[in-house]
Parts: structure tokens; sequence; C-alpha cells
């Protein structure tokens, strides 16, 4: 088991970067879940990184989108 310690916003970084790279998986190919892309959303909001917010959002609600079958 491997544990790493890291800073909230390493990991928001990480998962953004990701994000628009289209990949909607982390390193260990776990998809990322609604709830982390809203605490992403939330995060970037607070910074006030609105650009960002604008992709988080753009991408989760393709990915979450009920009426395209979840297709991107």
């Amino acid at each position: 088991m491997k544990v790493k310690l890291r800073s909230l916003e390493s990991k928001m970084n990480e998962i953004f970067d990701r994000l628009s790279e289209n990949k909607m998986y982390d390193l260990d190919l776990k998809p990322y879940t609604q709830d982390l892309l809203n605490q992403t959303l939330k995060f970037y909001e607070e910074k006030e990184d609105y650009e960002k917010c604008l992709i988080i959002l753009e991408k989760s609600s393709k990915r979450f989108n009920h009426s395209s079958n979840y297709v991107k």
C-alpha cells in the first residue's frame, strides 16, 4: 500500500490537468466521481480561477449527461 501526502492544491491541479487532457480517471485508472469534480470546481471557484471552472463544468456536464447516455 502506498501512501502519499500532498497538498490539496497539488491534488486539484492534477485533477484539472488530467481533465484538460480528456482523461476522466486518476493515475490508478479510477474514474472521477461527480462529487470529486464538484469539489474541484468549488476549489477553483474559491480561488476565482473561472477559466478552469468553465473547463471542469464542461467536462463534468458531458461526463454525467443522462440524455447522451454518458458518452463524451
